[in-house]
């Protein structure tokens, strides 16, 4: 119900403050409410068990009889209901049925004109504050709620509240930039969700209706919860820019001694935020909102653990479970708002923001981080060009204060930022590379060719191809899918479920994506910037030089990518003093992630530990064997975070050749050319001539006349003597293509790229201070040798781009439809009609079975095993000497078209023309030729449902990979000793704060 204003009356205010530990802020406050323009008619003040003098403080400013106690831990809205009770049973108020009381003498219902000003201990309102306040409270007798303009304490102008609201996920949302100062620009009074609880002035009979704040919120959001409700019950919230209010925020930023919420903050405000959300949205929008909240909070954890912050992964995670694990306290509170709920969900819609504005608010706080770089950037620029000028720096416009004035670092011309930031000049570089090299193979089409199938539609398809019991793949499957599914997944999810964008990226843009970790690795290893650039971008054009982008070697390119991660995390755990255990589960997890992509390199990293672990012992001593330890704990935890699918190769230990993609069947084989894997090559349709890249090899080998480099030169060359011990042990065996049975050479990518790495690194051991190694000696046949090799080495980059950009083809890779087949053939595949596709152009004969929506990439991991040799059989009869038995046999396996790709033989045709139960197709005959078979087909689909325990074995593997996640990331700081002190000092400039003086980040929280 509504109250006017009764004219002439004056309205009657009760100021509560609440107060807990917060002896160093509360001087200044009781200052304020003494000089202010209007004193408050009656002060409240209530402490939470402080175990400092703030009870003291209170007692001697407002009195005994005005000054309550509650246990500490109580919550904000607790402290102001005790407060209101005890002044009700000193003064004999009646308590209203909300549950509070009455501000008047034992009086029923309280008056529009009683109202209460909430304080906190950490504030101080500016003289007129509550002048203002009142004013516009009066003035509209809907007017329920008004907040102050909230500013840095103690003087400051920076603003941090002006109203409030709350978007999609959670996060507080005030419209404010960042470190926003206060010129004015938001002066009117204006409708609002919420204002700040620190100066919120709200009528008293609001207050009892809607029974204060709520109790499931005691230390954050309760302000954004109690504006939400106030105008769902048909009151006005406003903001009174007029009346200023400055504010510490010191439970949100830490810094308040004792408190619950201080400890854990983010746990505290993202509980709350959960919370507020869920309890108020409307009931059509519950069950979306819970499914976004529970989603964003696992994207949340993730991104914490990635970013080093497991504590914070941790709150999130146990806010989340608090909240969402719950649901029947999200019910109470929203049958308790239904009762008070009279307004239209539209009077509240309006004041929230925008669906995208907490991502914009994310994708800001990336761009921010490059802002500093930016301006520097542009100061040296300008720098630069006034000293061109040989004139002093131009005098800023007239109009602008001092405090405008951006000054201008000195610099070193338009060249400084590229030398300052090597690594993004590197990459941009390598990215507008790969981009002109590349040209022709972005556009319409899925990307594929070689050992790359085409892309799935969507994400999703490849979470249902991890769960799925029984694959529509070939001639049906039950394996299990290979956890690479989960490692593209993932950022396919992040991108908006577009699948096809991951894999382009991977592809396309393999050579920037290898060079970031090529970087990386290359600063544990040498100091020298020269030598680490060479060392980047030798690396990263080597998935070019060497075919396997273009051969389609999904598995290999991925393997480029995440190598220089593994030997980062490696040479970690075996350096003196290294990372410990976070070494050694950041080893197995980036061992594991590899290893998913290309299983070879698994045995490939136990032998290097069995070679390292003798030198070990003997050079370290009892140190040795706990890193030995370690070594052992990280290998043997590879196979178990790639369960259950890890243990397919105790079965079939020739997996352990394949990788991730199709099986190309036209493998070329190692034969009379297997010293060019030395360089490099693999025999890969758009790779490099051999000498291209000789100069790498030659300055690994001339790497050993560095004498004082020995060990670490050694130790690569064990590498990739262990490399070329695989590559010659796998050339020796050959693979079948699953579900076809054609035999196949098997791929050498991986070890001759490891081998190739390992080369690169022994040269950049050698090139780090060889200008110096080489004058401290007497002149003679190494200056010259050394000096012609590394001409040589440091020329392959360069030359190699140029190859690439100009000259190198695409290879197998091109752009095409999922399913090249004619348009009723693939309507029928829908309908779980399998299509038989042979070509007849090589020997022998190679065949495929395409089903549901065709063979995608992760269907090579789930290809079944069975029947190949059937299979095989069948297609042998059919093109020799076909008979009803070879149609009853395709019937039998669910297949309704056979194709055979163009050019056919003529008397395979000819073959097939004639046998009874095929008839001929419509299709091309420059491309296929096709017939349709005439019987009933069994799908082979064992029915029932599509997941089964695969689900379960994808939570086990989840949360493995969790726990190793949190293991292998260190504690981040996140402040340590004595909270900071805030200074008493006024702000001197715009932007200026006392040197000394941290700011800590705010969590979204307003105390």
């Amino acid at each position: 119900m509504t109250h006017a204003v009764v004219p002439g009356v004056r309205a009657h205010v009760t100021a509560v403050v609440v107060s807990h530990n917060g002896e160093r802020w509360l001087p200044r406050l009781i200052e304020a409410l003494a000089g202010a323009t209007r004193t408050p008619d009656r002060v409240l003040a209530v402490d939470t068990g402080s175990r400092d003098g703030s009870a003291a403080l209170l007692r001697a400013a407002f009195g005994d009889d005005s000054v309550g106690a509650v246990r500490a831990g109580a919550g904000f809205g607790a402290a102001i209901r005790a407060a209101l009770d005890g002044a009700a049973r000193r003064t004999g108020e009646k308590r209203s049925a909300a549950g509070g009381v009455a501000a008047g003498p034992r009086r029923g219902s309280p008056s529009p004109d009683e109202w209460l000003w909430l304080l906190h201990d950490d504030c101080c309102p500016a003289a007129e504050a509550l002048d203002e306040l009142i004013a516009v409270g009066t003035a509209d007798p809907a007017v329920a709620v008004v907040g102050c303009r909230v500013r840095a304490w103690p003087r400051g102008r920076r603003l941090l509240e002006v109203g409030v609201t709350i978007g999609g996920t959670g996060r507080r949302e005030t419209g404010l930039e960042p470190g926003e100062y206060d010129q004015g620009q938001h002066d009117e009074v204006r409708d609002v969700l919420a204002v700040s609880s620190a100066g919120m002035l709200v009528r008293r009979d609001v207050w009892e209706s809607l029974g204060g704040f709520d109790r499931r919120l005691p230390f954050f959001r309760d302000d954004v919860d109690f504006g939400w409700r106030t105008v769902r019950a048909g009151h006005r919230v406003v903001v009174a820019p007029a009346a200023v209010l400055f504010h510490v925020e010191a439970s949100a930023r830490g810094v308040r001694e004792g408190s619950r919420a201080a400890a854990h903050p983010h746990r505290a405000d993202r509980e709350a935020a959960l919370f507020t959300l869920l309890a108020n949205v409307s009931r059509g929008l519950v069950v979306y909102q819970y499914v976004r909240l529970l989603l964003g909070s696992l994207l949340r954890m993730l991104g914490y653990l990635l970013g080093k912050l497991p504590g914070a992964a941790y709150d999130e995670v146990l806010a989340t479970v608090s909240v969402l694990g719950r649901p029947w306290r999200i019910v109470g509170a929203r049958i308790h708002r239904r009762r008070t709920a009279t307004a239209p969900r539209a009077t509240v819609r309006r004041l929230l923001p925008p669906w995208w504005s907490p991502y914009s608010a994310g994708l800001e706080a990336v761009l921010e981080r490059f802002s500093g770089s930016a301006r520097g950037a542009a100061g040296a620029v300008a720098t630069s060009t006034r000293r061109l000028r040989g004139a002093r720096p131009e005098p800023p416009e007239r109009g602008l204060s001092p405090e405008d004035v951006v000054p201008m670092p000195a610099g070193e011309g338009t060249l400084a930022w590229p030398g300052r930031h090597p690594l993004a000049t590197l990459t941009a570089l390598l990215t507008v590379l790969a981009l002109v090299a590349t040209r022709g193979l972005w556009g319409s089409g899925l990307l594929q060719g070689g050992g790359l199938p085409p892309s799935p539609d969507a994400a999703g398809a490849w979470w249902r191809l991890m769960g799925e019991s029984w694959h529509q793949v070939g001639l049906g499957s039950t394996q299990l899918a290979s956890p690479y599914v989960v490692a593209l997944a993932v950022p396919a999810t992040v991108l908006g479920g577009k699948a096809w964008l991951v894999v382009d990226l991977l592809m396309l843009l393999a050579v920037p994506l290898a060079g970031l970790g090529a970087w990386a690795c290359s600063r544990r290893l040498v100091e020298g910037r020269a030598t680490r650039l060479w060392m980047t971008a030798t690396f990263a054009l080597l998935p070019a030089v060497t075919g396997t982008a273009t051969a389609g070697r999904v598995g290999t390119v991925a393997a480029t990518v995440l190598l220089p991660w593994v030997a980062l995390a490696a040479t970690s755990l075996l350096d003196r003093g290294g990372g410990g255990w976070r070494s050694a589960w950041a080893t197995a997890l980036l061992l594991a992630a590899a290893s998913a992509f290309a299983p070879v390199l698994w045995p490939m990293a136990v032998v290097l530990a069995a070679i390292a672990v003798p030198w070990l012992l003997a050079s370290r001593g009892f140190g040795g064997a706990a890193l030995v330890l370690r070594v052992a704990v990280a290998l043997a935890a590879v196979p178990l975070l790639l369960l259950p699918w890890s243990l397919r190769f105790l079965h079939h230990p020739e997996l352990v050749l394949t990788e991730a993609g199709l099986i190309d069947p036209h493998t070329a084989a190692v034969g009379g050319s297997a010293w060019q894997l030395l360089l490099g090559r693999l025999g890969a349709p758009g790779a490099a001539p051999w000498w291209l890249t000789c100069g790498i090899l030659l300055a690994a080998l001339l790497a050993f006349l560095r004498t004082d480099r020995r060990s670490q030169v050694s130790g690569a060359w064990v590498v990739i003597a262990v490399a070329l011990g695989f590559t010659a042990a796998m050339s020796r065996y050959v693979t079948t293509v699953p579900g076809v049975g054609v035999a196949a050479n098997v791929w050498l990518g991986v070890p001759v790229l490891v081998a190739q790495g390992a080369a690169i690194v022994a040269a950049g051991y050698a090139a780090e201070g060889a200008v110096a190694a080489i004058r401290s000696g007497s002149f003679g046949w190494r200056q010259p040798l050394a000096a012609g090799v590394a001409l040589l080495a440091v020329a392959t980059p360069f030359a190699a781009a140029a190859w690439w950009v100009a000259i190198a083809p695409h290879g197998d890779l091109h752009r095409g439809a999922a399913v090249p087949l004619p348009a009723y053939m693939t309507q029928a595949m829908g309908g779980g009609v399998r299509v038989l596709v042979v070509s007849t152009s090589g020997s022998p004969s190679v065949y495929t079975v395409y089903a549901g929506d065709g063979l995608r990439l992760g269907d090579d991991g789930v290809l079944p095993t069975r029947s190949m040799s059937g299979a095989t059989s069948l297609v042998t009869e059919l093109l020799s000497d076909a008979g009803p038995a070879g149609v009853r046999g395709l019937a039998a396996d669910g297949i309704g078209y056979l194709v055979l790709r163009a050019p056919a033989a003529p008397s395979a045709v000819a073959q097939l023309d004639g046998v009874p139960g095929l008839t001929r197709a419509s299709s091309n005959p420059a491309v296929e030729l096709g017939w349709h078979v005439d019987l009933p087909l069994s799908t082979g689909d064992p029915g029932g449902p599509r997941l089964s325990h695969h689900v379960w074995w994808l939570v086990g593997e989840a949360l493995a990979w969790l726990v190793a996640l949190t293991l292998a990331a260190p504690a981040a700081r996140r402040g340590g000793g004595e909270p900071p002190r805030v200074r008493r000092t006024t702000d001197t400039a715009p932007g200026a704060r006392p040197a000394g003086t941290p700011e800590p980040a705010r969590v979204g929280a307003h105390r």
